[in-house]
């Protein structure tokens, strides 16, 4: 198996953005395995908690499904709960449902001359699973988004690992109560044994709000690498930590194949500011067994679950604090960050990934002479992006007229218009252009493009839903909003050139602040926050390019 793994490591599906944002809350995971070695009684539903080196390898293990529920129209189920304090001030915001299994074939065994051979070649469709959220009595079928199928790829085919992607937002949201246990049902995987060994699970990663908590920037990344002695790395972007103090930031993660016995798997962190490489650990996950059939919280195993085994066989999910002392490993007023994926004996297959940053301004920054300016770094990402909030003095007694813009990440933001500062600065443009589309007309026709010098045309309360670099990806957002019956249109801001897709501009601050927090009355799911846009006659922009 060792020699077979040096080949293939490659990042096979490149990570991506999933879900992008800036919350007053955080996250969890909640997580179990659908496969487990089969008891010597025939049942393989009962926790399995041998974490000695002694035990067996995956693909030693006779594997079978575990299936909880007693339910004849499901083949396999496990089940775990999400359980926060203080729930009433709790309000998911977002919820993504992975399941990802070696599934090769059917059943498979390994032959007294020490090979593997299909028992059953099937191979069936594993883009449905069932769900079941916490006090319903019924399954609810999920259809997934396929990130990654490894059947076809020469490098993966010997256990052709898959990943399974489903954005249940509104199924969570929706529901009568969202905390509690979730069971997952009819995760496809291969039974019996495999090269490799057989694994297979299924995650939940959950954004909550919470108005009592602090304010973070939280990134999801998915795609599929196949990790062996060559590194693979995954950047994030997007965020600001914060300009003095202490830096607080997690990691998440989920991955296949994570053997107990195989010691070299590794997770390594680095930003633009540092050097080198900060190997990342904790209690349960050693620096050179990090992934270790393991599902877990910070320094705890995860065990609001059935079954709530211990070793779950190669089936991997994380969330844990990122140890920084004296901020050597996240800094103040950091931008990026790197996440480095390497081993040099196990070999695993990650396919999820995140990063959540505390994101709030220190007190001794929030004083309300200090103007909120909109700043021009962003990232170029289909996402929802509020923008990060800065300030600068600046003096330019000659400075021309614009536009000014002030947000407000909001739950009912409120904004003391008389307060709020307009700076003035060098970067300041003449008559800046506001550029308005509408989605009821064909790509690229362009029904407003004039010089804004009216006040009553641009000021007012805009709900934005996402923000873009790149024009086209505006053109595919708005029309995705349409055909769900959303006359969304854009803006583009004459700071950072970005177009702002909004759903709704209002005049009056407490009609947009309802409408946010109702989802325009339930008839969006995403993120929204509200940009409030102002123009005054003695104003001009300001520019964050140092």
């Amino acid at each position: 198996m060792l020699v077979s793994a040096q080949v293939f490591s490659q990042q096979a599906k490149p990570f991506k953005v999933r879900h992008q944002g800036y919350v007053n809350g955080d996250m969890v995971l909640i997580a179990n395995n659908i496969v487990n070695r089969e008891a010597s009684d025939g049942n393989a539903s009962d926790s399995y908690n041998d974490r000695t080196f002694k035990n067996k390898l995956n693909d030693e293990c006779e594997m079978k499904y575990i299936d909880i529920d007693n339910d004849e129209s499901t083949f396999s189920s496990s089940s775990a709960d999400l359980v926060m304090d203080n729930k009433a001030n709790k309000k998911i915001v977002y919820a993504g449902l992975y399941w990802s299994a070696t599934y090769l074939y059917e059943k498979g065994k390994m032959t007294k001359s020490m090979k593997y051979k299909a028992i059953d070649k099937k191979r069936e469709a594993f883009d449905k699973v069932k769900i079941k959220l916490p006090n319903q009595e019924e399954y609810s079928d999920i259809k997934g988004e396929l990130i990654y199928d490894g059947i076809e790829d020469a490098d993966f085919k010997e256990s052709a690992p898959y990943v399974m992607f489903a954005d249940i937002t509104n199924l969570v949201t929706n529901s009568k109560n969202p905390f509690g246990t979730y069971t997952i049902a009819n995760v496809k995987s291969t039974i019996g044994k495999i090269s490799g060994g057989v694994s297979g699970g299924w995650s939940i990663f959950f954004v909550y709000e919470d108005p009592k908590m602090t304010g973070k920037y939280i990134t999801t990344y998915d795609g599929f690498a196949g990790i062996t002695d060559k590194s693979i790395d995954i950047d994030f972007s997007g965020f600001q930590t914060l300009p003095e103090g202490k830096v607080n930031a997690k990691i998440a993660g989920i991955a296949l194949e994570g053997d107990l016995q195989l010691k070299g798997d590794q997770i390594l962190f680095k930003t633009s500011e540092n050097k080198d490489f900060t190997q990342l650990s904790n209690k349960l996950r050693d620096k050179s067994n990090f992934f270790n059939s393991s599902i877990t919280n910070d320094n705890e195993f995860f065990q609001n679950r059935i079954p709530n085994s211990l070793n779950t066989l190669g089936y991997d999910a994380f969330v844990m604090t990122i140890d920084n002392p004296n901020n050597t490993v996240v800094g103040n007023n950091t931008h990026d960050a790197t996440v480095r994926l390497k081993t040099y004996g196990d070999r695993y297959f990650m396919f999820f990934n995140a990063f959540n940053v505390e994101v709030v301004l220190p007190e001794s920054m929030k004083k309300e002479e200090i103007p909120i300016i909109v700043s021009n770094d962003c990232i170029d990402v289909e996402t929802k992006l509020p923008e990060k909030i800065i300030s600068k003095k600046a003096s330019n007694k000659n400075a021309v007229k614009s536009v000014a813009v002030i947000t407000k990440n909001n739950n009912k933001p409120k904004l003391d218009k008389e307060k709020a500062t307009i700076l003035k600065s060098n970067a300041a443009t003449a008559n800046a252009t506001v550029v308005y589309k509408n989605n009821n007309i064909s790509n690229n026709q362009i029904i407003e493009n004039k010089e804004i010098t009216s006040e009553s045309e641009i000021k007012g309360y805009y709900i934005i839903a996402n923000v873009f670099a790149k024009p086209s990806n505006a053109t595919r957002f708005i029309a995705s909003l349409k055909k769900k019956g959303i006359n969304a249109k854009y803006f583009i801001n004459p700071v950072n050139k970005y177009r702002y897709v909004y759903i709704v501009k209002e005049e009056n601050m407490e009609v947009a602040s309802n409408l946010h927090d109702s989802k325009i009355n339930g008839q969006y799911n995403g993120d929204l926050w509200i940009m409030t846009v102002n123009k005054h006659e003695d104003s001009a922009l300001v520019s964050n390019d140092n």
